[in-house]
This record gives C-alpha cells, structure tokens and sequence, in this order.
C-alpha cells in the first residue's frame, strides 16, 4: 500500500502536521522570494538591459521590449522556487523528495478519464466562476473589495498581456510556462504534499483535501475567483485520492491550463470566435448537461479505481 493509502498508520499525527507547515512555508518562501531571483538571474543572458532596466520591465511590462520574456522567466522561476526549497527539506530528512507518490502508472485508463472529466467539470465551473466575479460586500468591506477588485484587475492585465501571442513561439513559451510547470510543481505541492501529510496528521481525507484545495486557490491571491479555484483543487484531490496516482491530478491540472491556452490561441489567431476567458457562463441547461457529463466520469473514475484506495 502506498503512503496515500495507509492515513495516519504511517507516521505520528502531529509530526504530520508540522510537517506540512514547514511545507508550505518553504513553498511559499520559494514561489515569492527565491524562484523569481532564480527566473530574473537565468533571464540576464537573454536581454542586453542594465538591471535598472530590467527594474523598470518588471514594474511596467506592456511597455518594455523585454517585459513579457522577462515575465515568462520570473513566472518560471517562481513555479520551479515552490518546489524546490520543499525537494531539498525532503531529500536531506527523507533522502527521497518524490516518496510515497507512487507515479507508476499501471492503467493509463485513469489519466484519460482525468482529462475529460477536466474539461467538462470546466463548463460546469464557468457557473462558479460567473458568480464569484460579480460578488458584492457590505460598505463596512468596502476596504477590502476595492483591494481584491484591484488585485484581480493586475492579475488579468497581466494575464491578456503574457497570452496575447504574437507567434506560435510565443504560445509554445507560454504552454511550457503557464500549462506545463504548474500542473507539476503545484500538483506537487498542494496534493503530494500538504494533502498526504494533512491526511496522515488528521485521518480524514475531506478534511485533507479540502484544505489542501482553499490553500491551493489562497496562494493565487485572486478573490474573485477564489472559489471556482477552490473547487477545482478539490476535483484534482479527490482524483489523486481515487486513483492513488500522482500523474492523474497532474493530468487533470495541465488540462485545465494547457487547454485554456489553447483556446485563447486559437481565438487570437482567428481560427475560432469564442472568447473562454469571458467570465459569463454558458446557460444553465449547457451547465446542467456538463454538470451530468462530469457526474457519469467521476462515478466511472471511482469505480475504476475502488481496490486502489480505502477510506
């Protein structure tokens, strides 16, 4: 049986716990702190600008020739900074930072599943998304709607700006960047990580997964789609439970991202019409037929996998 299976048989609660927050904290400090310095020292050959210049592009990126190459280097950089801080805590206390993930896949059955099961748990999700982006709050949290809302506006600037491709190149850059290194690295983190050690320190694997989704969409700091992300942390936990498998929720995960960029691809090079980062959601009969699409795949999904996982 796999780490993921025994619970809290495998090691004391509290140890458990204590070491999902140092977890956390290292990935943390790794994704704002030392993965961007990694991104922005790896960027320099590439660019022939002095660091104050290099100040100015990353203060003001849609106006600087290097800003959105210097942009893909810092995102890349903080994504492989999640991970590297924890790898390295683990590999010197447990001589093995991929322990306990089981990433054999025996019946590539599950990955396929996980995949359509993503896309259409996206249009069910585009009703969620919809709604937490139109979400209002009383005066006395004026304060902080104003905070979130502006939060919210920078991070989809700077989202229509790192996907407004100019050249297939551009795509392919950002696939790596966007699509490819998060499905690992916050799979990684979020699932292989807090989620198996909340679960050994607790024994209750909602609980697990479900704390593990709130953190995952916490450290996006985007409010307006705090809870839509949530929910689809928890689809990706309750997949890696399922299956035992760590490749499924990086499955699931780089699906949600790689086919979104796709899309957007697509419709900036005219070969389709429709705009999927448009927050309004299909009509609630499309959502009804995902939301049953996406019920009928995950009851197969766990059917598939009963004898993988207990409790």
């Amino acid at each position: 049986m796999t780490d993921l299976e025994n619970g809290i048989s495998d090691s004391n609660a509290s140890h458990s716990i204590t070491s999902a927050f140092i977890l956390l904290i290292l990935s943390i400090i790794g994704f704002t702190i030392l993965g961007p310095l990694i991104g922005l020292v790896i960027s320099l050959p590439f660019t022939d600008a002095s660091i104050l210049e290099l100040q100015h592009s990353i203060s003001n990126p849609a106006n600087s020739p290097d800003g959105k190459v210097l942009l893909y280097f810092l995102q890349g950089g903080a994504t492989i900074g999640m991970i590297l801080l924890p790898a390295i805590y683990l590999k010197l206390r447990e001589s093995d930072f991929m322990r306990g993930l089981n990433t054999k896949v025996s019946d590539p059955r599950g990955i396929f599943l996980s995949i359509f099961i993503t896309i259409s748990f996206m249009g069910v999700n585009s009703f969620f998304i919809e709604w937490n982006s139109e979400l209002s709050f009383p005066s006395w949290m004026q304060g902080f709607e104003n905070w979130a809302r502006n939060l919210e506006s920078q991070a989809m600037e700077m989202t229509t700006f790192l996907t407004n491709f100019n050249s297939f190149g551009d795509f392919a850059i950002a696939f790596i960047i966007i699509a490819v290194f998060p499905a690992f690295a916050e799979e990684y983190v979020f699932r292989g990580l807090l989620q198996k050690r909340i679960f050994q320190g607790t024994g209750k694997i909602h609980l697990a997964i479900w704390v593990s989704a709130i953190l995952f969409s916490s450290i996006h700091m985007q409010f307006f789609g705090f809870i839509p992300r949530i929910l689809l942390g928890t689809l990706f936990g309750y997949l890696y439970f399922w299956s035992g498998n760590f490749w499924v929720p990086v499955a699931a995960h780089f699906t949600n991202n790689g086919f979104t960029l796709i899309m957007i691809y697509l419709a900036n090079t005219g070969a389709i019409d429709y705009d999927i980062q448009n927050t309004e959601s299909p009509t609630l009969a499309s959502v009804g037929i995902f939301t049953i699409i996406t019920v009928g795949l995950v009851y197969y999904f766990r059917k598939l996998h009963s004898n993988s996982v207990h409790g």
